[in-house]
Parts: structure tokens; C-alpha cells; sequence
């Protein structure tokens, strides 16, 4: 297990040990510093591409909050379009309608929160699921209308008497967005860098292993500069670790270091100097490599993290293909899963079903136990959702899923939404 997925395990337990010891609460905060809150955001969009059926439903929006009265209907409008999708391929699904009492609002919250109490009601492989509403608007235009909303969604949570239904939100620990509310539960996010940097320095340098080796020393070094904010003592201190990697003929902790490098240039708002670091790192790295293709796929997502969708495509279009060429089957489809998540709008849906047919073709030549641990039941499921009234193709994609895992292998899945 890498250093990061290890957090992301640490950070498992601890939302499981927050939610089951706040039932009563209907809002959910972590805090934290950037790094420890888009850690948490990897987190809640990790629950997305897993097999959680009939367990907890996560729905993921990033889209612009533009106002008290507009915000719960733009979330309602999103929704909708899935459950219509949803009709076309279940049976007996009951007309989702928004109903309300003749009560007076200050905001459109009800009309966010009403639907997902009917949601649950009308399927009932979640009706004893909990659904996280994770909201993370890239532009806030009015921040005390979005606490007034805020403040409302809690209320109606309440009244209502549902302890099933939460908000969740993710901010800095000291500079917030959102006033104390007595209806949220707070939770604070601790990333230990420097435990994090020896960690990496560990798992790249398996065959010194040493905390006392010069190239794990300078690591240690780096993430220490780094929790400080110390950003030209981390990047020298890198570099001292790249050469001493080459001397030592560690590829494999060569190109980890520029990748650190690249976060601490990142860190530091040095963006083409990060970009310059990433060009040698794809000129270092030995191709046809399980590493190379990481290499790609962190730079897809640090592009994606840069608002460069059509370059991170490419990027993660290249991790797909080295995958491909060197048998790592489960890395393409975690790559072109991405690059058809990324095209789920109306005007790009075709696209978005290209690469998850992509997706389909490689799972043919797979081991069974790989297929198994792969996001392919995820993709075949959002899949048989895109094909709506082609039944054709419907039946065939059932009968290949029933044939690779048996006729329970659909999974509940969410449309993210990527701004």
C-alpha cells in the first residue's frame, strides 16, 4: 500500500468513527489545512468509483453557488436527469415528485433536500442507506447567503426527523467560509507530513530501507521545510535527493523525488516550474512502467486540479495506453473511467461512452481476481444507464456482467459532477 492510500485508509476510520457517533447531526465539516482537506476530497470522491450498493450513497458537487433562491434547484435539476435516466432501465419506479408543505422559506434548500427523502422511499436497495451531500462550490458569490442556506438544510434536516440524509462540507480550519452552527459537527483532518514524506521515502528505497540512508534523509528534511512553509529549503533539499538517487541508481526514488519536488513547487505557486519538473520526470522515467503510468496519472489529476481538462485527457490518455502495453489492465480502466467520467454532460455523452466501451474491451483480457478489484462494475453501471432505450445493447453488457460476476453486479452509482 502506497503512503497515500494509507492516509486514505487512516482517513476511512475516522469518517466511519465521526458518522456513527453523530447520528443527530444533519451537517458534517471536516477542517483541516489545504493539503489535509483535499486529501478529504480524494476521500469523498474515492466513494464514488466503489462497489457501495446498498451501503452509503455520496453525491459529489462542485458547480458555482449563485444564490440562496437557486442553489437547491440547480442540485434537484442534476438529480432529476439521473432518476429519468434511471426509469428507463428499472421497473415499477414511482414518478419522483417534489412534495412540500405549504410552509414558508428564506431559501431553496427544501427543494434539495424533500427529493432525496423521496429517493430513498422509491428505491429500496437504499432505503436503509445514508446519503452525504458533499458540496464544494468553485465559486462562492455571496458566502452569507450560502450559511443562510446552510442554516435552512440543517433546519429542514431536523424537523424532519431523518438522520439518514447529511450535509457535508470541507474547509480551513482557521480561515472559514461558514459561521459556527449548532446543527454541524466539526472534525479536524491531521496529515502528518513528515510521517507522510518518510512513508514515501521508505516505499521508493525498499532496498536501503534505512531512516539513516542520505536520500531518506534528505526527504525528511524536505517534508519538515515543507509543514513549515519553508518552500526553497524543501525544493534544495529535494534536489540534493534527486542526485543522490542517481548516484545511487534508484530510478524508482529518482523520479518520486521530482514528484515531490513538483508538489513543493506547486506549494510554493511556482506552476512552470512544476510544469518543467513534470517534462524531466516523463524524460527520467523508464518507459513502459508501472511508474511512468502513475506519472501520467498525477499529472492528469494536477492538471484536472488546474481547471485543463483537454490536456489532462491526453495525459491520462497516455497512462491508459503504457497500461494497456504493459498488461496493467486494471490502471486503464482506472484512466479511461476518468476520461468518461470527465465527458458526462449531454453534449459530450457519446464520448463518455466510447471510453467506458474502452473500458469493456480490456476487461475481457483480464484474470478474474483483477477484473474483481477493478472499477469495472462501476463503469458497466453507469454504462447500461447512457445506452437508455437501446436494449440491444443493454442485454448484451448484462449478460458479459453476469458472466464476469454473477447477476447481482450492478452497483448504485452517482454522476459526479466535475465544473
Amino acid at each position: 500500500m502506497n503512503p497515500v492510500d494509507l492516509e486514505l485508509v487512516k482517513l476511512k476510520r475516522q469518517w466511519q468513527n465521526v458518522v456513527s457517533k453523530n447520528g443527530e447531526k444533519p451537517m458534517l465539516i471536516c477542517l483541516g489545512e489545504k493539503h489535509e482537506t483535499d486529501l478529504f476530497d480524494g476521500f469523498i470522491k474515492s466513494r464514488l468509483s466503489e462497489d457501495y450498493d446498498g451501503e452509503d450513497v455520496f453525491l459529489v458537487h462542485y458547480q458555482e453557488f449563485n444564490g440562496m433562491d437557486s442553489f437547491g434547484q440547480a442540485l434537484f435539476d442534476e438529480w432529476k436527469e439521473y432518476y429519468e435516466m434511471l426509469e428507463k432501465s428499472e421497473k415499477n419506479i414511482p414518478q419522483w415528485e417534489l412534495n412540500i408543505s405549504d410552509e414558508k422559506f428564506k431559501t431553496d434548500a427544501y427543494k434539495a433536500f424533500f427529493p432525496l427523502l423521496e429517493l430513498k422511499k422509491n428505491f429500496p436497495n437504499i432505503q436503509n442507506s445514508k446519503i452525504f451531500l458533499y458540496i464544494a462550490p468553485v465559486r462562492i458569490n455571496d458566502s452569507k447567503e450560502l450559511s443562510i442556506w446552510v442554516k435552512e438544510w440543517c433546519e429542514i434536516c431536523e424537523k424532519s426527523g431523518n438522520q439518514d440524509i447529511k450535509l457535508v462540507w470541507a474547509e480551513h480550519h482557521s480561515y472559514k467560509t461558514l459561521p459556527e452552527n449548532a446543527s454541524a459537527h466539526s472534525f479536524r483532518v491531521e496529515v502528518d507530513i513528515h510521517q507522510l514524506m518518510q512513508n514515501t521515502a521508505a516505499h521508493t528505497n525498499r532496498k536501503k530501507n534505512s531512516a539513516d540512508t542520505d536520500f531518506q534523509q534528505q526527504i525528511l528534511t524536505a517534508s519538515n521545510h515543507l509543514s513549515k512553509g519553508r518552500f526553497k529549503e524543501a525544493e534544495f533539499a529535494l534536489k540534493t535527493a534527486v542526485k543522490l538517487a542517481k548516484e545511487q541508481k534508484n530510478k524508482q526514488g529518482e523520479i518520486s523525488a521530482y514528484f515531490m519536488l513538483t508538489q513543493a513547487y506547486i506549494a510554493d505557486k511556482k506552476k512552470e516550474r512544476a510544469e518543467d519538473t513534470y517534462r524531466t520526470i516523463f524524460e527520467e522515467v523508464e518507459p513502459d512502467t508501472p511508474l511512468e503510468v502513475q506519472m501520467y496519472m498525477n499529472y492528469g489529476s494536477y492538471l484536472l486540479g488546474n481547471s485543463k481538462k483537454s490536456r489532462a485527457e491526453k495525459a491520462f490518455e497516455k497512462a491508459a495506453e503504457v497500461a494497456q502495453k504493459i498488461g496493467e489492465y486494471a490502471m486503464a480502466i482506472e484512466c479511461y473511467k476518468i476520461i468518461g467520467t470527465l465527458n458526462d454532460t449531454v453534449l459530450t455523452k457519446d464520448k463518455m461512452i466510447e471510453y467506458f466501451e474502452k473500458c469493456m474491451d480490456i476487461a475481457k483480457l483480464m484474470e478474474p481476481s483483477t477484473r474483481e478489484s477493478s472499477s469495472l462494475k462501476f463503469v458497466a453501471s453507469m454504462l447500461f444507464i447512457k445506452y437508455e432505450g437501446d436494449n440491444d445493447k443493454k442485454t448484451v453488457l448484462d449478460n458479459e456482467m453476469k458472466n464476469y460476476f454473477g447477476d447481482d453486479w450492478k452497483v448504485s452509482v452517482e454522476k459526479p459532477k466535475y465544473s
